[in-house]
């Protein structure tokens, strides 16, 4: 259910990143962000390198979110561990934060859907 086709460019970095996230096996952190952008650059010359803060600053940040968009899988993996957790009375395992952090991510990518689809509708 994607509304829209993602860019060359876009693919690219998408399989930089996924990529550079199967070396480190964890979540990539802002350097290895920039590099997973600077390489992706070096095949499309119009994608733009993010500054470290902007990369730092990404959640709160809905015009690039929309560029980088986040993946539903790791999203469905988190909410699925802290259900996990609390069915099994291990509330202490869940960090709150990371909860907001997620809820504010799983909003952000459906206002993003939501946007794209009244584009599409708007189109038509």
């Amino acid at each position: 259910m994607q509304p829209r086709k993602r860019s060359e460019a876009e693919l690219r970095l998408i399989m930089e990143l996924k990529r550079l996230r199967a070396e480190v096996n964890r979540s990539l952190r802002v350097a290895e962000l920039q590099l997973a952008y600077i390489r992706a650059r070096t095949h499309f010359q119009e994608l733009q390198v993010p500054s470290r803060l902007m990369l730092a600053l990404r959640d709160l940040n809905l015009g690039f979110a929309k560029r980088a968009t986040y993946s539903r899988a790791d999203l469905q993996r988190f909410w699925n561990m802290t259900w996990r957790s609390c069915r099994r009375r291990r509330v202490f395992l869940i960090q709150p934060h990371k909860v907001v952090l997620h809820f504010f991510r799983d909003v952000q990518l459906l206002f993003l859907f939501v946007r794209e689809l009244m584009r599409i509708e708007q189109k038509a």
